[in-house]
């Protein structure tokens, strides 16, 4: 079962943010601050869900749930006088009222789906303000597939004494069920069942090292995204760009030649690009070729002109040899300054990265931004008059260390609010097409992630944001048994969520006890995976994994 919540980050939010050397143990709703609703000796009530501050409760579920359990509890403004009991109960009459009121076509969930612990009846103890949790059940027995139905449930008549708000005394769930799908057949990676969209108005970079993973992980991560008025949603892939690690800048010291080596991983998955690439491109997704320093010395940043024509050479013929769809420039590990090698200058990378676009006019072309081989793209002249920004589609920077916040650069403003570094524009290249947030792979005890989630709508809220450009820097993986899980067990696509103009913001609730934590859009993103073997093993897509039997 997977759920759309966004409480658990609230939660670690409220956690991290303004309360320095707390622990997760310290989590606490204070939900016996209710404020007054009628005239301060007057008591008030409401039914609240442990799940989220707002009325509404997103639950998706997945084809094989038979049942899933929800949480409810009663909340009094203030301490009773007198013993009280009050009882939750299925009304679907309510359906039709919110049908009307928001112009939806939802269906009620049927009464007998639902079960109530103890009958469904809260008992609150004079001087107290709050009922003990009850549990209650929803059975998916004779529910239909990406059929949206709406349970709302809500209390009988209020005891003698208190006041209740008809609205602040019904819960919505909204319950989904949705087949399981996969990218691929077991046995044909052509047999394609029910592949979505890619996620529009957002670009998402991947990373993958071949020399654990098979490209094909890049394919099971999707997005759901759902409308929180009528909880209607829709299912799409995310993976704009794909880059395949790797690839080095190796060196012949006999020809003194800059050659491309391909790892023995990289050439076997290109030679196998009918199982390994063409599903990822028949998917919307450019595959590209990510090259990087090989540590012997040259690279981008000091190669001489014929080595420079000779390097591009070797990489359109692998681009167009396997039918890749770019290069990705990424300058890290050349271990410049080697004895016998030659000076660094501002002038080879540049005319590197403009013999790259003229033999590869139609291909995609993206480089990495970070510390010394991009330091000077700002400036032409030092660039030897070339203006590296028209010549390459996009660039982003990979400072994702997990001991900081998540980096959010931005070149072209004055003021570095949401970054410990800075960066320059690099010449001819656009804000649109600059990525400024790039994600780390936090492990499950850092509690870095919930406020780098705040510091992105933070971000988004101030207005900087010049794009839906979001980069995954760390090589994909699957849930491998540790404290990281990959992107299955990590918050890291919840980041879509908080980046996204209509997803979820940071703002104070408009329910009590108005709290100040994630609020809903008018959309949520969620994590869905696109194969549900995912979810079900470990390791999945690992170098050399294979589907176990009768999966």
């Amino acid at each position: 079962m997977r759920r759309n919540f966004i409480i658990y980050i609230t939660f670690l939010l409220l956690l991290t943010v303004g309360m320095t050397g707390c622990t997760e143990e310290s989590i606490s709703m204070d939900s016996a601050k209710l404020p007054d609703e009628t005239m301060i000796d007057n008591t008030s009530g409401v039914l609240r869900s442990v799940n989220t501050l707002t009325n509404k409760v997103v639950v998706d579920l997945t084809e094989g749930d038979h049942s899933t359990t929800e949480e409810i509890y009663y909340l009094l403004s203030q301490p009773a006088k007198t013993g009280l009991t009050v009882t939750a109960i299925v009304d679907e009459m309510l359906v039709e009222d919110y049908n009307k009121a928001n112009n939806t076509k939802l269906n009620a969930l049927p009464v007998e789906n639902v079960t109530f612990e103890g009958d469904g009846t809260f008992s609150i103890a004079v001087g107290k303000q709050e009922s003990a949790i009850i549990r209650f059940t929803i059975s998916t027995d004779g529910l239909n597939f990406n059929t949206p139905y709406l349970l709302p449930i809500t209390v009988t008549q209020m005891p003698t004494g208190i006041q209740g708000q008809t609205v602040k005394n019904i819960l919505y769930y909204a319950v989904s069920i949705r087949k399981k799908i996969t990218t691929c057949s077991p046995s044909n990676p052509y047999e394609q069942i029910d592949i979505p969209p890619m996620l529009p108005d957002a670009l998402v970079i991947f990373y993958v090292n071949t020399s654990t993973y098979q490209p094909l992980i890049a394919d099971i991560y999707g997005i759901r995204k759902t409308n929180q008025t009528d909880f209607t949603a829709a299912l799409y892939n995310i993976g704009s760009i794909v880059n395949l690690r790797t690839t080095t800048v190796d060196y012949d010291p006999m020809n003194r030649r800059a050659l491309l080596s391909l790892s023995s991983d990289m050439r076997d998955v290109l030679e196998q690009a009918d199982k390994f690439i063409r599903p990822l491109q028949e998917h919307g997704r450019k595959v590209c070729l990510c090259v990087e320093g090989g540590g012997k010395g040259l690279g981008f940043c000091n190669m001489a002109d014929g080595q420079i024509a000779d390097f591009t050479q070797q990489v359109k013929d692998v681009i167009e040899l396997y039918g890749l769809d770019g290069v990705n420039l990424r300058d890290e590990g050349s271990a410049y300054g080697k004895q016998g090698m030659p000076a660094v200058n501002t002038t080879s990378y540049p005319k590197l990265i403009k013999a790259l676009r003229e033999a590869l006019p139609d291909k995609m072309l993206t480089l990495v931004d970070k510390d010394e081989p991009t330091e000077y793209f700002y400036d032409v002249n030092r660039c030897g008059g070339v203006e590296v920004g028209r010549y390459i589609d996009y660039a982003w920077h990979t400072y994702d260390d997990i001991k900081e916040l998540v980096q959010i650069i931005e070149p072209w403003e004055t003021d570095h609010t949401y970054s410990e570094y800075t960066r320059k524009p690099i010449a001819g290249l656009s804000p649109e097409h600059y990525g400024s947030l790039t994600v780390p792979l936090y492990d499950h005890s850092n509690t870095l992630s919930a406020s780098s989630i705040r510091r992105v709508m933070e971000w988004k809220k101030e207005k900087h944001k010049k794009n839906n450009l979001i980069v995954y820097a760390f090589d994909l993986t699957a849930n491998e048994q540790n404290n990281y899980e990959g992107m299955v067990g990590n918050d890291a696509l919840n980041y879509i969520n908080a980046m996204m103009d209509d997803g979820s913001y940071w703002g104070q609730s408009t329910a009590p006890p108005y709290d100040w934590g994630i609020i809903y859009g008018d959309y949520s993103y969620n994590y869905a995976p696109l194969d549900w073997i995912l979810e079900a093993t470990y390791n999945v897509y690992s170098k050399g994994w294979v589907r176990p039997a009768g999966m």
